[in-house]
């Protein structure tokens, strides 16, 4: 052969007896692996920990809230409580409980803080609601047609949609603007809901004129022979007529 083969004394067994490259990524970075390990170890206790904290806090704000019955229990709640979701009801029970005192104000603040602090809270359109209604118990029918048009587009609150269109058609009729309540009263009936009876029960009466007033038919003539009959009635007396005058006959020629 024109090339001869170079012998080489080390066995090929033997060319690659070093540490693989992720033995080497070990050696390398062992201490850092242990750390981390033991990082991920105690943030899993925290979490679980955590969990249990706060599922226990959980229970007992709404094992506090079952036990309210008056504005200071529920405001007790409410103060004590803070953060959790029986805390959130609480508002909402709190706000009702106000209004039912005669403390009109302080029941629509407690509403708008508590839609404004708890957004994802499962209560806020119900509180919407709630709050809408008392705004127009107040006369405000503006802001209160604002929350009822938020819910009615709000597809989580689609189970009080359609109170919240039957709201809406009825301040557009306070209003005079017919046509807008019917088209709120017609969304609202065609929703599959228990409020479809109500809406049609308003469509009835919406273009319908109340009667106007008439004049009252004029009083009966005298009956004589009811008259003669009240006569012989015991207890009943009837003025005597006045006499007629008596006409005397003319003298004969």
């Amino acid at each position: 052969m024109s090339t001869d083969l170079t012998e080489s004394p080390v066995p090929l067994a033997e060319i690659s007896q070093g540490p693989n490259a992720f033995e080497a990524f070990l050696d390398r970075n062992q201490m850092g692996i242990i750390v981390f390990a033991i990082l991920l170890a105690i943030g899993a206790v925290t979490l679980v920990i955590y969990r249990g904290v706060e599922t226990s806090r959980q229970q007992t704000a709404g094992a506090a809230l079952t036990k309210a019955e008056d504005l200071a229990a529920l405001q007790a709640v409410v103060t004590e409580h803070a953060g959790t979701t029986a805390a959130g009801s609480a508002m909402v029970l709190l706000a009702n409980s106000q209004w039912t005192a005669g403390k009109q104000d302080d029941a629509v603040a407690t509403l708008r803080k508590f839609i404004s602090e708890s957004p994802a809270h499962p209560a806020v359109p119900t509180a919407k609601v709630n709050l809408a209604s008392k705004l127009m118990a107040q006369g405000k029918s503006g802001d209160a047609a604002k929350l009822f048009e938020e819910l009615a587009a709000d597809p989580a609150a689609s189970f009080i949609a359609p109170f919240a269109l039957i709201s809406l058609g009825d301040i557009a009729k306070s209003a005079g603007d017919l046509e807008k309540a019917e088209a709120s009263y017609t969304k609202a009936k065609n929703a599959d809901s228990s409020f479809a009876d109500t809406a049609n029960r308003r469509l009835a009466i919406l273009k319908t004129k109340p009667p106007g007033e008439i004049e009252p038919p004029p009083a009966p003539p005298a009956d004589p022979a009811a008259a003669i009959k009240a006569s012989l009635t015991p207890g009943v007396t009837i003025a005597p007529s006045a006499p007629k005058p008596e006409t005397q006959a003319a003298p004969e020629p």
